[in-house]
């Protein structure tokens, strides 16, 4: 895991919750430390972030996430920890988009947000999801009209297999191979949960949180109706809560134990 990501995911997973949301540079160099990286390496990137415009600074030596980053992991999280998988109502939503060439940025930045949420390309320009993401895709229009693109949303049906808007957008078989290989990598770790360390637990949490976050990048999060029968993704899910809930206790008194605001 790079500096860069294990710092957001420390900040996402733990600050969120804390008043204001801020973390001391001399606190973050104490929780990245089980994980190999060094003060130098951590300030070097604090600085790096800020002048981004990831992170702020609430006071000398005090950061939290600027509010863009925060919307994104503030949505990040609460899927990460909350994902379930509901029933289809049987309506697709679809988004057509177009942009001038000179807009270019701006059409791949849409791109990056619909793929984000799961949705599928369907043909150029055009991406497709089962899933009731009215309120999301209405408020993504508006953003971006003012700025050159022009958007389009529609509620649709398909009176053919759905599988085969499936097949066309989502690779379900890698998807489930990924599910397989977490699922293997993990299971281990089921009996060992209260033999570890504080720092031993902090660690593993993070990580898990990390490996688990990124099924939200390759997994569309289907409906059931839409999704192969004893889909591993269930087992998938179960598995990392049970761990991640399961590291909890021993993970926060480690955290507890050097943070400061």
């Amino acid at each position: 895991m790079k500096l860069k990501t294990l710092i957001f995911t420390i900040l996402g997973d733990y600050n969120l919750s804390k008043s204001g949301g801020a973390i001391r540079a001399r606190s973050l160099v104490k929780l990245v430390e089980p994980f190999g990286f060094t003060s130098s390496a951590v300030r070097t990137t604090l600085y790096r972030l800020k002048a981004e415009g990831l992170i702020t600074s609430v006071d000398r030596g005090s950061y939290t996430f600027s509010q863009e980053t925060l919307l994104k992991f503030e949505t990040a999280i609460k899927r990460v920890k909350e994902w379930r998988f509901g029933h289809w109502d049987g309506k697709w939503r679809i988004v057509v988009y177009n942009f001038s060439e000179d807009n270019k940025a701006l059409r791949n930045k849409v791109r990056r947000e619909l793929q984000w949420l799961g949705f599928g390309s369907l043909a150029p320009s055009t991406w497709i999801s089962p899933n009731p993401l009215e309120g999301v895709i209405n408020e993504m229009i508006e953003k971006y009209w003012k700025d050159g693109g022009v958007i389009y949303f529609f509620l649709a049906s398909f009176p053919q297999d759905p599988q085969m808007i499936i097949k066309k957008c989502w690779n379900l078989a890698e998807i489930e191979a990924k599910y397989k290989y977490f699922i293997d990598k993990w299971i281990k770790l089921i009996d060992k949960l209260d033999k570890l360390s504080p720092a031993e637990a902090f660690v593993n949490k993070i990580t898990i949180l990390h490996e688990y976050r990124k099924f939200l990048h390759i997994d569309p999060g289907l409906p059931q109706e839409l999704l192969p029968k004893d889909w591993t993704g269930y087992d998938a899910f179960k598995l990392f809560e049970k761990i991640y809930y399961g590291l909890a206790p021993l993970a926060n008194k480690f955290f507890e134990s050097v943070y400061e605001e």
